[in-house]
C-alpha cells in the first residue's frame, strides 16, 4: 500500500510539474521552480492524498478537489500570474485517535511562492528545512529590464511598478463548500452542547411557565439564543409573579419587547431582564389596546371599500401598541378625505380581494411580492388612492400566484431535506417564496454532488455565504 501510494504521490507530483510547460528547466529568474515547490511539498501530499482517505468519502472529496485548485494557484505563482486570495480545506488524520479526521483551514494571499510553500507546510506542522535551505534569488539581471504595459497584457504577468490586486470573482456554490465545510463541521460539533442546553431549556420554560409555545426569530445565534432562555429562567426565579401573566400565552424572542396582535409577549433580544420585566407588567393594558385594534381595522376597511386589513406574511409578531398608532393616523386621514373627494368609479363595488399593510411613518409604498399593498401610515391618502387603482389587477395576480406556490415550496422543502440529508433547512426573512423555490429545484438538481459535502448541515437559504460561529452555513438564494 505505501509502495502505490509512493507511486501515486509521485506522479501528482510531476504531472504538477510540468503543467507549466517548463519542466525541470525553470526560468532561473524565478525565487522559486516547479521542482523545488514539488519537493518542498512532498511531505504535505503525502499527508492529504485523496488515496489515505477510501473510506471517507467526503475528506477524500474534499481533499481531491482542494488539491486541484492548489495545484492551480501554486502554477500561477510560480509563472508569476495574478492570482487571488485563496481559502482551502483539507483533512488530515487524527494522531491520537484512530479514525477521526481534523479539519485544517488554508489561507493562502502572499504573492510570494516562498512564502506560500512555507505557510502550507507550517500550517501542517511540517519540516521546513529544506525551503529554508534554499537560495532566497537563483539569479538577477544586471539591469532594470523596463517592458511596455502591453507585455503584462498580453502575458498575464504582473507588472512589479503596479500595485498588487485581486480580481472579484463570484464564488460558486459547490467550489465554497469545499473550501468551509471543514469549519463548518468543526463549529456545529462545538455548538452541540449549547444546541442541547437550548432544548432542555425550552422545555423547563415551557412547562413552568405553561406557555403555548415559545419560539423566536430566526436568525437568532444559539449561542444568544441560550443566553436569552437562561435570563429568562433567572426572572422567573427571582420574580415568580410573572407566571400568572405569561400562562397560556406564546411567548417570543424578536426585536422589540411588548405584545404581538394575537396576544404573544414578545421580548427583545437585545434588551436586559429588568426591561423585560417591565415589559411583562404591561401585559394587562396591552390587552386592553389589543381588543380595540379590530374596530380600528374595521374602519379602515370600510373607509376602503372593505379592503382586507392585516400584517405582513412574514412579520406574525408585529407589536399591537405600535400597530395601534399607525392605524389610528390611517384613519384619521382617510376619514378626512373620503368626506371631501370620495374614491375613483373605477374602483368595483368591493376590494374585498386585496389586502392592505399599514405599516411605520417610515414604511414603504409598495406592491410586495405576495400581494399586499404595503403604505406607511403616513402616506398622503391621495397617492394611497392612486397607488390601489394602478394596481388592483396585479395585486391579485401576485395573491393568485402566492397561494399556488406557497404548497409548492413546502414540498420542495420537505424533499431537498431528505435527499441532501440535511439536519436543518431554513430561509430568512428576506427570501420570498420564489425565490425558495428556485433555490430549492436547483440544490435537488445538484444533490447527488452535493449531498456528500451537506449531509447533516443545518443550511440557511439567504443573500449571502457565510459560516455562522455555531457552524450553520448560509448560502445565496441565487448561489451559480
Amino acid at each position: 500500500m505505501n509502495n502505490l501510494l509512493c507511486c501515486r504521490a509521485n506522479r501528482f507530483i510531476f504531472r504538477w510539474i510540468f503543467k507549466s510547460g517548463k519542466g525541470w528547466n525553470a526560468c532561473i529568474s524565478r525565487y522559486l521552480s516547479s521542482s523545488e515547490v514539488a519537493t518542498a511539498l512532498r511531505p504535505f501530499y503525502f499527508l492529504v492524498h485523496p488515496d489515505l482517505f477510501g473510506l471517507y468519502p467526503k475528506a477524500q472529496l474534499v481533499n481531491e478537489a482542494s488539491l486541484k485548485l492548489l495545484n492551480n494557484h501554486l502554477d500561477s505563482l510560480v509563472n508569476e500570474k495574478r492570482t487571488s486570495p485563496l481559502n482551502l480545506q483539507f483533512y488530515v488524520k487524527n494522531k491520537q485517535i484512530q479514525g477521526r479526521l481534523n479539519a485544517v483551514a488554508l489561507q493562502l494571499n502572499n504573492s510570494s511562492t516562498r512564502a506560500t510553500v512555507h505557510g502550507i507546510l507550517s500550517e501542517f506542522d511540517l519540516p521546513t528545512n529544506y525551503i529554508d535551505n534554499l537560495p532566497e534569488k537563483r539569479k538577477e539581471p544586471d539591469r532594470k529590464i523596463d517592458w511596455h504595459p502591453s507585455f503584462y497584457e498580453a502575458t498575464g504577468t504582473l507588472n512589479p511598478e503596479d500595485e498588487l490586486y485581486t480580481k472579484t470573482r463570484k464564488e460558486n456554490l459547490y467550489s465554497w463548500l469545499i473550501k468551509n465545510m471543514g469549519e463548518a463541521e468543526r463549529r456545529l460539533a462545538a455548538s452541540e452542547p449549547i444546541r442541547e442546553d437550548i432544548v432542555k431549556l425550552r422545555e423547563r420554560l415551557v412547562t413552568e411557565l405553561q406557555l403555548a409555545r415559545l419560539t423566536w426569530v430566526r436568525d437568532l445565534s444559539t449561542t444568544h439564543l441560550r443566553g436569552c432562555l437562561q435570563g429568562l429562567t433567572n426572572l422567573t426565579v427571582h420574580h415568580p409573579e410573572i407566571k400568572d401573566v405569561l400562562q397560556g400565552r406564546g411567548l417570543h424572542f424578536g426585536n422589540e419587547t411588548g405584545v404581538s396582535l394575537e396576544g404573544s409577549v414578545v421580548l427583545s433580544t437585545s434588551e436586559v431582564r429588568n426591561q423585560w420585566l417591565q415589559g411583562i407588567f404591561r401585559v394587562p393594558e396591552q390587552d386592553v389596546l389589543i381588543k380595540r385594534i379590530p374596530d380600528m381595522q374595521k374602519a379602515v376597511s370600510n373607509t376602503l371599500r372593505n379592503i382586507q386589513v392585516t400584517h405582513r406574511k412574514y412579520q406574525p409578531f408585529f407589536l399591537a401598541e405600535n400597530y395601534s398608532q399607525q392605524l389610528q393616523r390611517l384613519v384619521t386621514a382617510l376619514g378626512d378625505y373620503h368626506g371631501t373627494h370620495g374614491f375613483p368609479k373605477s374602483w368595483p363595488e368591493s376590494l374585498s380581494s386585496l389586502q392592505l399593510v399599514v405599516e411605520s411613518a417610515a414604511g414603504p409604498l409598495m406592491l410586495s411580492p405576495t400581494g399586499q399593498i404595503l403604505t406607511p401610515s403616513s402616506c398622503p391618502p391621495w397617492l394611497l388612492v392612486n397607488f390601489i387603482t394602478e394596481n388592483i389587477e396585479h395585486a391579485k395576480q401576485r395573491i393568485l400566484s402566492y397561494e399556488s406556490i406557497r404548497d409548492r415550496e413546502k414540498a420542495l422543502h420537505a424533499k431537498c431535506k431528505e435527499d441532501i440529508g440535511l439536519d436543518f433547512l431554513e430561509k430568512n426573512d428576506a427570501i420570498t417564496p420564489d425565490m425558495m423555490i428556485d433555490c430549492l429545484e436547483r440544490l435537488l438538481t445538484s444533490s447527488h454532488r452535493l449531498n456528500v459535502l451537506l449531509s447533516g448541515a443545518r443550511l440557511w437559504v439567504t443573500t449571502y455565504y457565510t459560516v455562522m460561529i455555531d457552524g450553520e452555513v448560509c448560502i445565496p438564494w441565487n448561489w451559480d
